[in-house]
Order: C-alpha cells, then structure tokens, then sequence
C-alpha cells in the first residue's frame, strides 16, 4: 500500500484535508491503479485523480500513469488562462486520452490498453468532477452518501433504460463491462463534467471499483467519516481486502473541515 496526505487551507476561512492510499489487492500481483493529490500551493486550485489501468501486462499500469500525469500537467500548464474549469477536465480527458492511444500504437504489446479515471478539480468551496469509466466520486454530507458519478457501463446503460434494476446491476456478470475510458482504442473518452458546491464538513471519496465492488454503503460511509483522514484512506483499502482484494484497490478522502 502506498499512501499520500495533503491539505489545502486559506488560514482561518477554508481547509481540505486529501489523504490517498493504494493498493494491489489480494487476488493481482501487480497494481494498475494510479492515484494523485495536488494541493492548492499558491497556483488557485487542487486537483485529485484515480485512474484504473486496464490491458493486462504492463499496459493498465502505463495508461494510468499515463492519465496521471497528462491531465495533471495539462492542467497546471492552462490554468490561470481563459479556460473554465470543466473545460480544462475536458481538454485534460481527450489529451490523456489521445496520448495512451499513441502509445499504444507505437507498443504492440501494449495494444488495447485504457483507463478509467474520475477527477475533483477544486477552486476554494467550488468542485468540478469529471469521470470516464465506472471509478466512482461519493459525497458523505450529514450522515447521508450520495454517488455524485453515474458508471460508464453497460449495465448502468440497462439501468438507465429501466431493463435491469439497481439490485440486478450489482450482481451481472457483465457489470465490469465499460462504454467510456480513456484509450482502449475506442473513441469513447467523452468526459462527463459536474460542479457541485463542497460545504464545511463533507466529505469525498474516490475510488476504484477494487472498493466500490465489494464493500458496502454503509460501511464506506462509517470509514470515510473516520476522525482522521489519514486513518479513513487506510482504513478502506483494509476493508476491501478483508472482503478478498479480488482487484486493485484506489481511495482518495476529501474533507472540508473549516
């Protein structure tokens, strides 16, 4: 497990504690998730990312890193100009995404592979999230958790659609089954971009669906509102590989606390 930890704080008037971790799971023996947390130090925003590679091999772990770091750095290049924040997550997506299609072109061995990825760009309370695949954002606000991103699937596709219902999609063999990402060779990068305003006392999850699969709501929620965000990001990842580790494991905490 590798972990991160940072904030970003207006003294007295704004604070939002990050804390990351990420791991390889029990059932894989290696990592293709990616995972990064930019705080805001002087440049007007912070950023969060996680990405699940996919390709098998060494593939899934290039294209997540691959994502990481072009959308991270198109970003801190842009920012300050005219571009709005959805349009910089936009831009930064269909980048990233251009770029682990090249690379997979130029590596046979690589062919195929992608990404999911989901996103917060902040700018003090104002939140901007942008996500292809099915890695999920969760807002914890008031005892209540809200999926604030709705999967890239084809069984949410069903879902939408009225064909299957919510409990049916937890359990069908083909939820794992993506129509958005990042490379793949697909053309499907589209990103889906909401602002959402972050109030004092929510709190944020990002996460692969190495979590999202196989711990419950509830207990997410219990861990996310741990009384340390340090312990909250470790705490899920455990939880995960308690219930197997069947896949890599990615959770990022946001939390306002001023």
């Amino acid at each position: 497990m590798y972990k991160l930890f940072k904030r970003s704080h207006v003294p007295g008037t704004f604070e939002v504690q990050m804390s990351g971790a990420c791991d390889t799971g029990i059932a894989r023996d290696h990592n293709e998730d990616a995972i990064s947390i930019q705080e805001d130090d002087g440049r007007g925003y912070l950023l969060t990312i996680v990405c699940d590679g996919m390709g098998g091999h060494s593939a899934g772990e290039l294209a997540s890193a691959l994502a990481v770091g072009v959308l991270s750095e198109y970003i801190e290049r842009e920012y300050g100009g005219d571009k709005t924040p959805d349009v910089l997550l936009r831009e930064g997506f269909a980048l990233a995404n251009a770029r682990i299609d090249e690379q997979a072109q130029a590596n046979p061995s690589a062919h195929g592979m992608g990404c999911t990825c989901v996103a917060v760009m902040g700018i003090r309370d104002r939140m901007w999230v942008g996500h292809a695949g099915d890695s999920r954002l969760y807002r914890v606000r008031d005892g209540l958790t809200e999926q604030l991103t709705t999967d890239h699937t084809m069984v949410q596709e069903l879902v939408d659609q009225n064909l299957l219902t919510p409990e049916q999609a937890a359990t069908h063999p083909y939820r794992g089954r993506i129509s958005r990402c990042l490379g793949h060779g697909k053309h499907k990068s589209d990103a889906e971009i909401n602002e959402f305003v972050l109030d004092k006392g929510d709190n944020l999850l990002l996460c692969s669906d190495g979590l999202s699969d196989v711990v419950p709501t509830e207990e997410i929620q219990a861990l996310v509102c741990q009384r340390d965000v340090r312990n909250a990001s470790r705490r899920l990842i455990e939880a995960a590989n308690k219930q197997g580790g069947p896949d890599n494991i990615s959770a990022i905490v946001m939390r306002r606390v001023v």
